[in-house]
This record gives structure tokens, C-alpha cells and sequence, in this order.
């Protein structure tokens, strides 16, 4: 006989799920950069956890199970979208955490990085994922998310200076 697997009742499930709904929803609108779509990705997220809570697996984190869930939400609604980055999504972000024009230029970075670069640098600083969640979100090693890690962000910080130095000609 296999190993018993415990899952997470509904109430259980919304709670854990309540502690992560701020930087869910920061992290969704990193990606989709329209409001309106991140909530409908965090809630499409919310949902489908709830349909697949017998999959989750507790031996792992659940926040990383979680936020692989919510990624692909935001990938299926960039497919279907098409959304593209706007001054009223960088100044919604200016209203909660500082100056616009400082979010539009990090959104262009991180836009001109190789995708998995960006992906792992939203998971990390918009989602707030630790390691072995962000290992579980992406199902790579651990070792891997250390490395793409350091390299995302030597290539963030050469795009940002890249683009101040564009930006004083």
C-alpha cells in the first residue's frame, strides 16, 4: 500500500490561501499589467487550487504548489489577452508604491530579459516565493533556482543601467 496522502479541507485551503492574496496579486499584475486581469487570474488561481486541493501534495510547500497554479492562469490569460503595459497599470502601482515612471522602467526590464530570467525574478520579489517554493513552482532543483537567480539579476541590474544610460543621451 502507498503512502496515505492528506489533503486539505476547503476552510484550511482558504486560509492558507488568504495570508498570499497581496503578493498573488502582485505578482499576476507584474505579468499581465492590467489590474483587472490580475484579479481574474487570482481568482481563476483560487479556483482551480480548490478543484485540485486532492492533488496537492503536503510534503511540499504550498505556496509554491499554489503559485504554479496562479503562473499558469496568467499564462493562459496572456494567450488569450494579449494584454500590453500601460502609464494607468505604472500608476497604479505609483498610488501603493512609489513613482510611475520607476515601475514602467522596471516592467521594460524585466520585459527585455530571456523569459525564464523574468519569470523567476517576478516569482521571487512580486510573489515573495523562498527557494524551495520557487523550486516547486517552476519544477527545477534548487540548485537551479540559485543559479538563475544570480544571473536574472545581474541581467535586470545591466538592462536598468542599460536603459538610465539611454535615458541621460
Amino acid at each position: 500500500m502507498g503512502p496515505v496522502r492528506h489533503t486539505l479541507t476547503p476552510s484550511a485551503y482558504g486560509r492558507l490561501l488568504e495570508g498570499m492574496l497581496e503578493q498573488a496579486a502582485a505578482y499576476a499584475l507584474s505579468i499581465l499589467r492590467n489590474r483587472h486581469d490580475a484579479e481574474d487570474a487570482v481568482q481563476q488561481a483560487a479556483l482551480r487550487g480548490l478543484e485540485r486541493i486532492a492533488q496537492y501534495d503536503p510534503r511540499w510547500p504550498f505556496r509554491g504548489w499554489w503559485f504554479a497554479l496562479l503562473r499558469n492562469c496568467c499564462i493562459d490569460l496572456v494567450r488569450s489577452r494579449r494584454p500590453c503595459a500601460s502609464l494607468a497599470t505604472a500608476e497604479h502601482h505609483a498610488d501603493r508604491h512609489g513613482n510611475p515612471t520607476e515601475w514602467q522602467d522596471l516592467a521594460e526590464a524585466l520585459d527585455g530579459l530571456e523569459p525564464q530570467q523574468s519569470e523567476i525574478l517576478r516569482l521571487k520579489y512580486f510573489g515573495g516565493l523562498s527557494y524551495d517554493e520557487l523550486a516547486q513552482a517552476l519544477d527545477i532543483p534548487k540548485g537551479t533556482v540559485m543559479s538563475r537567480l544570480h544571473y536574472a539579476r545581474k541581467a535586470l541590474s545591466s538592462q536598468m543601467k542599460e536603459s538610465e544610460h539611454d535615458q541621460t543621451r
